[in-house]
């Protein structure tokens, strides 16, 4: 029995150190030729190098609209977002931390999110293709595991309200 408990317990801790190294991998891009975030990241990698000085600067600058941050909070419980995004890219490196500072005033925890980093080729894997991506970055918004809407590079009017739009369209 302590064998076997044992076992289970190294496989878990295993695992789990797997998963951890896959989350927020570094590599450079061909393109650039920089160093960038690749494939599934969180928001401390994103907080880190060269992404996170702009990550600071627009998660600070910006300032939501109250009202409809918490118009968004009643109706985003059920709410799933996929985010596909450059660390490269300068609408990524200005709206990501934007919309970051939404889901907070909203309440919206990062359980809630799903953050994938591609290289300037706009690829990890079959991203693009599984979620048809042509433009960083990509905001993809799902209820009951259907795509309700997206916001793609930039905002029609601001990312919050067309976030509640979104949220409200029938």
């Amino acid at each position: 029995m302590k064998i076997r408990l044992s076992f289970i317990l190294i496989l878990f801790l295993t695992v789990g150190s797997i998963q951890s190294q896959e989350m927020n991998k570094k590599k450079i891009d061909e393109r650039s030729g920089r160093e960038i975030l690749i494939g599934f990241c969180n928001r401390e990698g994103l907080m880190e190098g060269d992404f996170g000085i702009h990550y600071d600067l627009e998660y600070n600058e910006y300032t939501p609209d109250k009202k409809v941050v918490k118009k968004i909070s009643k109706k985003a419980k059920d709410v799933k977002i996929v985010i596909i995004l450059g660390t490269w890219c300068p609408d990524s490196q200005e709206q990501v931390p934007r919309f970051y500072k939404v889901l907070d005033g909203a309440g919206i925890g990062d359980n809630a999110l799903k953050v994938i980093c591609v290289d300037g080729y706009k690829q990890f894997e079959d991203i693009s293709g599984k979620y048809n991506v042509e433009k960083v970055p990509t905001f993809i918004f799902f209820r009951d595991e259907k795509e309700i809407g997206r916001i793609v590079e930039t905002p029609e009017k601001s990312l919050e309200e067309d976030f509640l739009s979104l949220l409200t369209k029938k």
